[in-house]
Formats: C-alpha cells, structure tokens, sequence
C-alpha cells in the first residue's frame, strides 16, 4: 500500500497499515502457540488471553512481552521512514520555491537595470 504523505487521510492510512502489521503478526504468534500446544507441550499460556484489555499505546513498560516490544519497534521504524519521507517532500518543495523566487527576483532586477540605461 502507497500512502502519499499529502493526502489528507495518510494518518487513517498509517493507522490501518499500523493494524494489520499488528494483527498479522498476533495471528502469527497464536498459530505458533497452538502449535506448541498441539506438540505436547502441556505449558498453555496465552499471551495475549490473561484479562488485560491493550491499550492505543504500547511503550515499552515493565512486563511488556517480546511480542509487544517488538511491535513496538516496527511501529517506530515504520513512522520513523514515514516522517523522513514527508520531511523530505516538504524540503524539495520549500527548495523549488526558494529558486523560483530567486529567478523571479534575478529577471526584475535585470528588467530594472536595463530600463535605467
């Protein structure tokens, strides 16, 4: 998925992307889970089923699982990429602006210094 960084819903588009990184990789880690359990393992403990609900924000807390430190991090790098990008397509624009003006400015003041002679 291309999300632009002008387009007005590119933050409900960042959140969606945010989601399903999460909910592919919580299906992940219950399918690994179901096939340890399928394995004889006998320890059955679910991560995520212990009564907590989540919270929007996950930070790195004290008993954060690796899981949800993990997801952490991608969510960080992702936003982190994210906020580079559009950086940069504001720095391109504010650049072509600045040389614009200044060929603008440079053509007035040439178009002034003939007149003058």
């Amino acid at each position: 998925m291309h999300i632009h960084p002008s387009s007005p819903n590119s933050s409900q588009s960042e959140d969606d992307a945010a989601t399903k990184i999460q909910a592919g990789f919580r299906g992940y880690r219950v399918r690994k889970q179901i096939r340890q359990n399928k394995g004889g393992n006998g320890s059955s403990t679910a991560s995520g089923s212990n009564g907590q609900q989540r919270s929007p924000k996950v930070g790195k807390k004290i008993g954060a699982s690796l899981e949800d430190n993990s997801a952490v991090k991608i969510q960080a790098g992702v936003r982190g990429f994210l906020v580079r990008k559009r950086q940069k397509v504001a720095t391109e624009a504010a650049t072509k602006i600045q040389a614009s003006f200044r060929g603008f400015k440079t053509r007035k003041d040439l178009k002034t210094t003939k007149t003058e002679k």
